[in-house]
């Protein structure tokens, strides 16, 4: 391994994104980290291998390994965010690094490896991944699925089961490790059957391991509606198409990328069709890059397969989530072709077009890091993009009102009102509306809190009462709107609400506490 190529994917790794170590705990950071109950905790860790990790009863995961690594991380840095974003960015290099010795192996010669790892680690589609301190999850699962390939690479099979393993415990879409694997095997003229199934029949466990902890069949929520499923599989071409826009065109980066399935796909499937069939001219013509695509395209589709729209993975109503760390193994397949192919067609300009592609890379990473320097930030771009994204601006209107502007967050609650409103009444089945139901209870108590925020009291309180008629067995509610009538001078309703709130939840001690600090039995 040349020491002098590795120290250079260092520097450049560190230049690309230390602008972002500065930048505090934002959106997702909080839930897992912040006000996750159980990070201070060194001891019983085997529980967290029994126990799914669940976060704000919205989402259930199954990521021990994760979790483990928080709990060292808080050990080390505390709630400092500095150190967490340090990390992530370190973990980010090494991955460049194995990458960089991978490709070596893989036959491909030691300047155009360090020129695709070199992309891979500064290219600002990989800021998702690398500025969000959750994202380690990625990152995480990127390492141990980079490791596994190396020890597999090297024949020390048992260690490429245990990386394995710890990728797919860190974060589930490390079963692309499998594909992966079989794709190399096969563009370097290796038929490794005993070990596949070997591998094979790891992948399988684990993912019913993960199913029995989370309560969850993959293949019932995949069928759950044939006719979303048709939709989405549709919408693939057009996914896949935006995907390879941004790793030539990263202009558009932002949080909660989504794709609506409903919209139209017949142009997206034409382009496919051509790309097919350019490819496979190509292929036929040119021996000179056969290798060179079936690596490349393989390891693409490879590290794509988990999250290419067959499992659902639904923003809300007909939005699909097609965030951009998706795109942070997978974008080494389309490196390979690209790098190899323009290496051979342009020999006198080579370097003067890398310094280029590398400057632009780092100026688009650096720029694209600012939007991670606070909540408004990063969710005030999200909805240039995202216009229609119920929950994006709910996720606004919340940042400006605990930023102290409830006046700029006046709009974006009526705006997600009104979206998720016409969400609820457009689903076709009980539990979508349900869904939506808890979704604008959510936003009237936001709402409703901003009001009080401006002083408008009177309009605060009509929206709890709204939130109060969907939802009546939230004591939460009823505990706020007692303040607000306390606040309006009507002792007597306050402490009305305040023992309607102790008779849903007698264990609720703030109510109760008020209830006593009214002189109220």
């Amino acid at each position: 391994m040349n020491r002098a190529a590795c120290l250079a994917l260092v520097f450049l790794g560190l230049l690309a994104f230390s602008n972002a170590i500065q930048h505090p705990f934002v959106h997702d950071d909080v839930i897992f980290i912040v006000h996750n109950p159980h990070i201070t905790e060194l001891n019983h860790w085997s529980e967290v291998f029994v126990v799914p990790a669940t976060t704000g009863g919205l989402n259930s995961y199954y990521r021990p390994v994760l979790e483990i690594l928080y709990r060292i991380e808080y050990q080390l840095f505390g709630l400092h965010p500095y150190g967490f974003h340090l990390f992530n960015i370190l973990v980010h290099i090494i991955n460049g690094i194995l990458l960089y010795v991978i490709l070596q192996k893989l036959n491909i010669p030691a300047h155009l490896a360090w020129v695709i790892a070199c992309i891979f680690l500064i290219h600002p589609v990989q800021t998702e991944a690398v500025c969000c301190i959750s994202g380690i999850s990625n990152l995480w699962m990127a390492l141990g699925v980079l490791l596994a390939l190396l020890a597999y690479l090297n024949q020390w099979y048992g260690a490429s089961l245990l990386f394995f393993i710890i990728a797919f415990l860190s974060k589930e879409q490390g079963i692309l490790f499998l594909p992966l694997l079989m794709v190399i095997d096969y563009a370097r003229g290796v038929r490794n059957y005993r070990w596949w199934i070997v591998f094979g029949i790891v992948s399988a466990v684990l993912l019913w391991v993960h199913q029995s902890m989370t309560s969850s069949s993959l293949l019932h929520d995949i069928m759950a509606s044939p006719q979303e499923l048709y939709l989405r599989l549709a919408s693939i071409p057009r996914d896949l198409g935006m995907y390879l826009r941004l790793i030539f065109v990263p202009a558009d980066l932002h949080y909660y990328r989504s794709t609506d399935i409903l919209k139209p796909n017949v142009f997206a499937w034409a382009i496919t069709l051509i790309s097919m069939g350019g490819i496979f001219y190509t292929f036929k013509r040119w021996s000179l890059y056969r290798s060179t695509i079936i690596l490349g395209l393989g390891w693409f589709f490879a590290a794509f397969l988990p999250v290419l729209n067959i499992a659902p993975l639904i923003n809300e109503y007909s939005f699909i989530l097609t965030p951009e760390h998706f795109l942070y193994l997978p974008i080494v397949g389309i490196l390979i072709i690209v790098v190899i192919v323009v290496d051979h067609l342009i020999k006198r300009f080579r370097k003067l077009l890398l310094a280029l592609v590398i400057c632009t890379c780092l100026i688009l990473t650096w720029y694209q890091n600012t939007f991670w320097r606070s909540e408004i930030a990063l969710f005030e771009r999200m909805l240039i993009y995202e216009p229609n994204f119920g929950r994006g601006h709910l996720l606004l209107a919340k940042s400006y009102y605990f930023n102290g502007q409830p006046e700029k967050a006046e709009p974006h609650f009526r705006q997600a009102l009104t979206i998720m409103t016409q969400y609820e009444k457009k689903a076709t089945n009980s539990i979508a509306q349900q869904f939506y139901a808890k979704f604008i209870t959510e936003i009237l108590f936001d709402w409703a809190q901003n009001d009080c925020a401006m002083g408008q009291w009177g309009l605060g309180l009509d929206k709890y009462k709204q939130a109060a008629v969907i939802n009546g067995n939230d004591p939460t509610l009823y505990n706020n709107m007692a303040f607000v009538y306390l606040h309006m001078g009507d002792k007597k309703d306050a402490i009305l609400n305040l023992k309607q709130a102790l008779q849903i939840d007698p264990a609720f001690t703030q109510a109760a506490r008020n209830l006593k600090a009214l002189g109220s039995p």
